[in-house]
């Protein structure tokens, strides 16, 4: 499970959470697309960012490496 926040970097605003259950094997890129069919946005326009402990964020930009890979847990929280 990851909870997936919208964050609209013009407007400066934090949307709601929303839960959404993948599985480590899938890539970036397939997240990219899964969230974008969620939040009903082009997955061109998602950009991740996976926030870690003590609130380090880290950007998701190689879309062929698996969440495992990028060290996805059993929760993580992701912002669009």
């Amino acid at each position: 499970m990851i909870h997936v926040q919208e964050v609209d970097l013009e407007l400066e605003t934090i949307g709601a959470i929303h839960n959404m259950r993948i599985s480590p094997s899938r890539t970036v890129a397939e997240l990219k697309i899964a969230i974008a069919a969620q939040l009903t946005v082009c997955h061109h326009d998602v950009r991740c960012v996976v926030e870690r402990y003590y609130n380090a964020l880290r950007l998701l930009d190689v879309p062929s490496k698996t969440l495992h890979v990028e060290g996805f847990q059993k929760t993580n929280k992701v912002c669009r």
